[in-house]
Formats: structure tokens, C-alpha cells, sequence
């Protein structure tokens, strides 16, 4: 296959810069090829808590399932400040918000967010344990608040862990950082988007992978 028949992705997300700096075989893998990597029952029990915790938050259910508890009163203050959740935030190529798919370049889907006062709070929930990833995707959820809400002069990031039920990774995001930080990640992003070799990358994470050869994957590793 030439380089010209090669489709590659129109827009990226924090998941896929992370896949991309992991190895960037399983991003050509997954992101160009779309070859399907298989659920596993960590990844389902996450997907349903998160599921469990919008729908209290949002008032669908009147109860705080038992797999959550330990979130309630932070999900009791989240419903105080009216909070949103799962809402698509999208960027063009000029990191401008836009409601348009077409013309998005960086996509994420924030779990949940709210005002108060000159202040955006975004929170991400996590089952498990806690990774230094996890700072990196609230940073870029964090810019993309702040270019989203123009009446914000703040953006306060954390990361809400279902298990163990506390807030961690909190971060703070204010005006003049953008200028800074917006570059970072373009160029991330173009490093990506315009890798050609996607030369594989073994390491520990190598351990869990689909794409690995034992696995009858098509990494050489």
C-alpha cells in the first residue's frame, strides 16, 4: 500500500496521542488499520460505574449504586452545581471550539464539568488504580475548558478514583499558560499525524498488548 492510499485519522484525542507515545505500532494499528482490540472485564466494570455515576448524577436513578458509594458525597455536591456530563468538546485546527465533526482536530468527551463563579471545574472518573497519564489528559481537557468558556478565567482539573472514593491529580489551568501549552500538544498531535514508519516501541507495555505476535497479533514483538 503507497502512502497515498493509507487513510489516516482527521482528528486526534488524548487517548490517541497516548496510544501514539506508547508504541506508535498499536496506534497505526489501531487508529489506521482499525484492528479491533478486545474488551476485557476491567474495561466493562469501568464503562458501567462511569454509566452508574452520570446517570445519579443526572437524576435517572434516585440511589447511589453500592459499585460507587464511596463517590456519593462528591456526586451530591456535583448535582448541587447542576453539573454536565459527557459532553463531546471539539477544536478545529485552530483550536477554536466547533460544533462541527467535519472540522474537528481534537476531540475529547469530558465526563463531567460546571461553573462556579470565574471558575471551570472538570472532573474525569477512573476505575482502578492511579497513573501519571492521568495529569497529562486532564491538562488537555483543562486548555480545551478554557478556549470552550471564555467567561473562565480558571480551569480546575482532577481526576475522581471510584474505588477508593477521593479526588487526586488536581491541576490548575489560568489564561496566560495557554500560549505555552496550546504548542505542546500541536506537536504531539502533528508528530503523529505525520509519522510515516510507526516503528514499534517494545517495552512493558508490551506485557498487555492484543498486537503482540504471541497473541497472533501483527507485531513483530
Amino acid at each position: 500500500m503507497s502512502e497515498s492510499d493509507i487513510k489516516r485519522p482527521t482528528r486526534w484525542s488524548y487517548s490517541s496521542v497516548s496510544t501514539y507515545e506508547e508504541c506508535p505500532s498499536k496506534w497505526k494499528y489501531s487508529y489506521i488499520d482499525n484492528l479491533p482490540w478486545p474488551s476485557s472485564a476491567a474495561m466493562a466494570r469501568g464503562t458501567r460505574m462511569h454509566t452508574m455515576a452520570e446517570d445519579y448524577v443526572n437524576g435517572k436513578i434516585n440511589f447511589c449504586p453500592p459499585e460507587i458509594k464511596k463517590i456519593g458525597p462528591l456526586m451530591e455536591t456535583f448535582k448541587t452545581y447542576k453539573a454536565k456530563t459527557e459532553e463531546v468538546w471539539l477544536l478545529d485546527k485552530n483550536w477554536e471550539p466547533t460544533e462541527d465533526p467535519d472540522k474537528a482536530w481534537v476531540k475529547s468527551i469530558i465526563d463531567l464539568h460546571y461553573v462556579s463563579g470565574d471558575t471551570l471545574y472538570v472532573k474525569d472518573y477512573k476505575s482502578g488504580r492511579m497513573y501519571d497519564s492521568h495529569r497529562g489528559q486532564l491538562e488537555l481537557y483543562g486548555i480545551m475548558g478554557l478556549l470552550r468558556y471564555p467567561e473562565v478565567t480558571r480551569v480546575a482539573t482532577s481526576a475522581i478514583y471510584m474505588d477508593d472514593g477521593y479526588e487526586g491529580m488536581d491541576g490548575s489551568i489560568i489564561r496566560a499558560m495557554l500560549p505555552k501549552m496550546i504548542p505542546i500538544w500541536e506537536d504531539k498531535a502533528q508528530r503523529m499525524m505525520t509519522d510515516n514508519t510507526w516503528e514499534p516501541r517494545p517495552g512493558s507495555a508490551c506485557r498487555w498488548c492484543s498486537y503482540k505476535k504471541e497473541n497472533g497479533g501483527p507485531c513483530l514483538y
